[in-house]
């Protein structure tokens, strides 16, 4: 019969091609198409691809020649955007780059166009704060050897000139006499030090003399800062006593005496020389008062240097008026060398303590003087230290608030910790004296440790434990040299 319906062979629908045009042409059509509406979306506004590939894609879609069944329309707008529209930079190029620090900065506008009182504000504008990663601790000071060695070595270009200025003064040493015999007194006030001027002074009375029942020429160090008034009146009255008088023990009983010694003889004369009145141990009111009423006796001159450029604030119209002074500007431009213990005031200040006067020559000077379980403890204390240095790489601190030499910092950041403590425990600088035999108990030991403690030669701190610890404040290198001292 006939077949109404036949099945389909696969040649009647089988193109010379792979492919089936029509569905190739419309592919094509609609990658080109969503191709320009990617590129007209990201230029419009301004969107950016993370992906640079993506749009590499779509342009090469875009601008292939295969394909005639485009919408030319949208291809001709497309492409016209893409022309007048700027080149779209790169995610790296937003912003600054990578590492800089560099901010580009505003024009400054001209002052000449700007009211006065932008100017002002202009002209006072805060500026960046600027902060330092130094500290005072840090800091190596100078020890009392090395300033005195620095000292002597500095050579002072003025040396002529200063030299000139003495003389000059030193011309009126003949109506400071004048004056003195009119019972007045004479302070010198002026830039730099007059300790040299008076000494020259008192170097003039004495050769004026020519009897020994001349007046006494006694010299008071002001500037001493272990100075009392006690040790001022001791002074004189050993002057014109006889030794072993008794004075008394306070200040106005020994002032009595003194004025009573110089009544019973009218024949006795004092003359005074008081090196900076105006110094801290000689402040006080009382002690002000006391040296007033000295100078105020006709049997006394005073001839005192004041370094303060406020010193007449210590005196009142009263004592002004007792002191009976003659003011004469004795400026000399001499520097302050005996009178400012300078290595002792900046440790202070600093919160340190500083080494002693002399260096370890003056530690050896002090040794001498003590007995010889004393210089036994000191050397087994030398020693002890030392071993304790060794530990430390040889540098000695203390509760990182001494660093009297230079601190290690690289070591300090990359290990973390905190400074080992440089020293001796109490308890084992203890055991080490009694197996040596240098004391039996420990009030034997104590004594011992006072002297040094007197001396200001050793140190007592407690750490973090609460655990006394005892140090000498001294380089390794001092030490070692201080321990080859005492043994031999």
């Amino acid at each position: 019969g006939k077949r109404l319906f036949l099945t389909p062979t696969q040649s009647k629908f089988t193109a010379t091609g792979d492919e089936t045009p029509k569905i190739t042409r419309n592919a094509d059509r609609s990658a080109r198409r969503k191709s320009t509406r990617n590129l007209i979306e990201r230029t419009l506004i301004g969107d950016i691809s993370e992906n640079e590939e993506d749009e590499a894609i779509a342009r090469h879609i875009y601008e292939s020649d295969e394909g005639e069944d485009v919408d030319r329309e949208a291809a001709d707008t497309a492409a016209l955007i893409l022309d007048n529209a700027p080149d779209t930079p790169s995610k790296r190029r937003i912003g600054r780059p990578k590492g800089s620090k560099n901010r580009e900065r505003s024009p400054t506008p001209p002052l000449d166009d700007l009211p006065p009182h932008e100017k002002y504000f202009f002209q006072n504008r805060g500026g960046r704060v600027k902060t330092s990663d130094n500290t005072l601790a840090s800091l190596a000071l100078l020890d009392h050897e090395e300033y005195f060695s620095l000292r002597r070595a500095f050579n002072n270009p003025h040396t002529s000139e200063i030299k000139a200025l003495q003389e000059l003064h030193s011309r009126s040493f003949n109506q400071w006499l004048f004056e003195l015999s009119q019972d007045f007194n004479i302070c010198a006030y002026g830039w730099g030090s007059k300790r040299s001027l008076l000494l020259r002074f008192a170097d003039h009375i004495y050769k004026l003399q020519s009897d020994e029942h001349e007046p006494k020429i006694v010299i008071i160090n002001g500037y001493a800062h272990n100075l009392t008034i006690r040790d001022v009146l001791n002074t004189i009255a050993g002057a014109i006593s006889s030794p072993g008088q008794k004075m008394g023990a306070q200040p106005a009983e020994m002032v009595e005496n003194v004025i009573g010694l110089l009544e019973e003889d009218t024949s006795r004369k004092i003359t005074l020389i008081v090196h900076s009145i105006d110094r801290v141990p000689l402040r006080r009111a009382p002690t002000q008062a006391i040296l007033s009423r000295l100078a105020a006796h006709p049997q006394i001159h005073l001839i005192a240097s004041a370094d303060h450029p406020s010193f007449p604030l210590l005196w009142d119209s009263s004592l002004r008026s007792t002191y009976n002074f003659l003011f004469h500007d004795c400026t000399t431009f001499e520097q302050y060398t005996v009178e400012n213990d300078v290595v002792e005031e900046v440790h202070e200040l600093l919160g340190r303590s500083g080494r002693r006067v002399g260096g370890k020559e003056g530690v050896i000077f002090v040794l001498k003087s003590l007995p010889e379980n004393a210089k036994n403890l000191f050397r087994v204390l030398i020693g002890e230290q030392l071993i304790s240095m060794d530990g430390n790489n040889g540098r000695f601190n203390e509760d990182d608030d001494d660093g009297d030499d230079e601190n290690d910092d690289n070591d300090q950041q990359n290990s973390g910790l905190t400074k080992r403590e440089v020293g001796v425990e109490y308890r084992v600088l203890y055991q080490k004296a009694v197996e040596e035999f240098i004391c039996s108990n420990e009030m034997n030991f104590r004594t011992l440790l006072k002297e040094f403690h007197d001396h200001q030669i050793i140190k007592s701190r407690k750490n973090a434990l609460g655990t006394e610890i005892l140090s000498i404040p001294f380089r390794k290198e001092e030490l070692e040299t201080m321990l080859e001292d005492i043994a031999s």
